[in-house]
Order: structure tokens, then sequence, then C-alpha cells
């Protein structure tokens, strides 16, 4: 298992109800051949004391994607986008984007829980959704759909 090492900061793909397409940032603490033990960035455990640690199956756990948002774009309607929400990053899609410095996103995926599915956010806590795949021993990333330029 060369792909994850200890140390590495990883996102955990969201995989139980009421988290489908969604990511939170962890680092890993030990690699095992088909998981790795994680610390969440921002998830604490029940009394609040310590950010959980979990082990999780490799197929939850994507690399953390690189810097996406490149200044000389401006992120615009239909744009496949993760919004920063709930101490995790949410898959959505831009819907509206003349608000003075915020973009509004449908959540398609997000079901069952009477939670709205569109929502306005700031630019700050909005970044292009990327893919990532194995290439030989690293990832390699792409982006879904590229934004429009400014």
């Amino acid at each position: 298992m060369d792909l994850y090492k200890v140390g590495m900061r990883v996102e955990v793909v969201g995989h139980s109800d009421g988290f489908w397409n969604s990511y939170y940032g962890a680092k890993v603490l030990r690699v095992d051949r088909t998981k790795l033990r994680v610390r969440y960035d921002q998830i604490v455990d029940e009394d609040y004391s310590e950010y959980t640690v979990e082990d999780v199956d490799l197929k939850h756990i994507r690399p953390y994607p690189p810097e996406s948002f490149d200044i000389n774009y401006r992120l615009t309607i239909g744009d496949d986008v993760e919004v920063y929400d709930r101490d995790g990053w949410w898959r959505g899609e831009v819907v509206f984007d003349e608000l003075d410095d915020e973009l509004m996103v449908y959540f398609s995926y997000m079901d069952g829980d009477d939670e709205e599915e569109f929502g306005t956010f700031p630019y700050d806590d909005v970044r292009i959704h990327q893919e990532v795949k194995q290439v030989g021993k690293g990832f390699e990333w792409s982006h879904v759909k590229v934004a429009g330029p400014k």
C-alpha cells in the first residue's frame, strides 16, 4: 500500500444515510491493507473532548484535493461544486451566481432529513468538484466542469 502514508491528509467520503456526496478532512494515523485509521479534522467524539478516530475502508478514502480555485475564473451556473458546511464538503451544483459575494447551490443528493436542497454560500466556502483516479503509484485529479472566465 504505497498510495497512502501515515501523516497524509485525506478526505473520507460520506458513506451512510444523510451523508452521501460529502467529504470530511482527516489525517492518516495507520495504514492497513484494506483500511486506514484516520483522525478527522472537524468531527469530534460524543463528549466533544477529542477529534473522532475511525478505521475506514479504502473505498471511502480519497487524497485531499489540490487547490482548485484559480483567481482568473469565476464559478458559474451549472458548475459541479463542493460547499463547506456542517464540518464537511457537500457536492452540489451552482444554480444562481448573480449575488454579490455568494452562490446559490442545489444539492441533489441530500435526502430524508428535511434539509433544504438549496443554499446560499460565500465564494470562500465553495470549490470546484474534482474527480480522482489512481495512476500508477499516484493520483490524477480532473475537474468535472471547468468554470468560465470572469
